[in-house]
């Protein structure tokens, strides 16, 4: 997979006309664009489309034009939604769809504030050499959102690139987008959210330390904090997941672990920082995992929720290493107990649901 990143000011440069022959302009392109936060099964339809129509057409690549940044951090920050895939998870996932290309773009004012006429010319057919988009039947871009389907097949004639409109795919009844998967998600609906995906929705995180009261009344958990705080996380309560660990902390053979599986993503740390080499090995595990204010042991409970993991059959240490959650089900709310003991029988009850969801009853 190639990665082309325009930063800030290399996007003021094509604006400004400065570029010249500089650059990695491609021969000859199909190309998709949008945000893409999700990936879901809408958008893998673009992808294909891409996939096939440089194929059909003979084009040197199929690239996908995307950002940094989701748009509307820019555009109106007040209402910017949490994020279906942070950009490190949205790499993982493009390469696993066979993207060739991927162009990355800052989202700056300098951006924003262009026509789509001149976005079209200067980056997509001037620079990135486009000669077939396929487009979203929703599609809209550049400045006060003009550049529709039809406005792009009309300048396609005078720039010289072909336009196709991929229909909307739907689950059921409704149109699959990221709107109706963060709605799924708010819920707490993750068959309904993983039928729009086309996988379980999931999110990596750094195992901190946690008070270990867990491991004091025979569930010990690891404390997950997200990596991006931007990501979102479903509704709060208690869940079946899997859990996606480090291959180096899992001896061959070890009991619990349901496969293990090649994913190319390095390690980082909360800050960002690289922790290690991308692992070619994880261990995916069964678990449960309690997202709340622990409010048994926290009188009121916690001002910022926790996520708590316990994973079935794992017994080494992940303090510190980076994993992977895919939210499977949710089996109940969160609530308060009168105590340990109480707290504990309910965990059996929740040990043995989430089981028999994951198949390992």
């Amino acid at each position: 997979m190639r990665l082309i990143r325009l930063t800030r000011t290399y996007i003021r440069e094509i604006i400004e006309g400065k570029i010249g022959t500089r650059g990695p302009q491609l021969p000859s392109c199909s190309l998709a664009l949008g945000s893409f936060d999700g990936l879901h099964l809408g958008h893998q339809e673009l992808i294909r489309g891409v996939r096939a129509s440089r194929d059909k057409l003979g084009l040197d690549s199929g690239a996908l034009f995307t950002f940094m940044q989701h748009p509307r951090q820019l555009l109106n920050p007040e209402s910017a939604p949490f994020l279906l895939t942070t950009w490190r998870a949205k790499l993982a996932i493009l390469q696993q769809l066979e993207c060739s290309v991927i162009v990355a773009a800052d989202f700056c004012p300098e951006l924003s504030e262009l026509s789509y006429r001149d976005f079209v010319e200067k980056f997509l057919v001037g620079y990135l050499g486009m000669k077939h988009l396929v487009a979203g039947y929703d599609t809209h871009l550049g400045a006060d959102r003009q550049g529709t389907a039809a406005t792009l097949e009309e300048l396609g004639r005078e720039l010289g690139y072909t336009v196709e409109v991929i229909p909307p795919v739907k689950n059921g009844d409704h149109i699959i987008s990221s709107s109706s998967i963060r709605k799924a998600l708010t819920a707490g609906d993750m068959p309904l959210a993983a039928a729009m995906l086309g996988r379980p929705y999931a999110f990596w995180g750094e195992v901190t330390p946690g008070d270990r009261r867990g491991r004091e009344i025979g569930f010990p958990t690891a404390n997950i904090q997200p990596l991006d705080p931007m990501k979102m996380l479903p509704a709060p309560g208690v869940y079946a997941v899997k859990v996606q660990v480090p291959g180096d902390v899992v001896e061959p053979g070890s009991n619990g672990v349901l496969e293990r599986v090649s994913e190319s993503l390095p390690e980082v740390d909360l800050q960002g920082d690289i922790l290690s080499a991308a692992p070619s090995d994880w261990a995916v595990f069964g678990g449960m995992l309690n997202f709340g204010n622990v409010p048994t042991f926290h009188g009121p409970g916690l001002p910022e929720p926790r996520v708590e993991a316990n994973i079935f059959g794992f017994e080494g240490d992940l303090r510190g290493r980076n994993v992977k959650i895919d939210w499977i089900r949710h089996l109940r709310s969160e609530k308060k107990f009168e105590g340990a003991a109480q707290l504990v029988e309910q965990l059996k009850k929740d040990d043995e649901q989430a089981r028999r969801v994951l198949g390992l009853d």
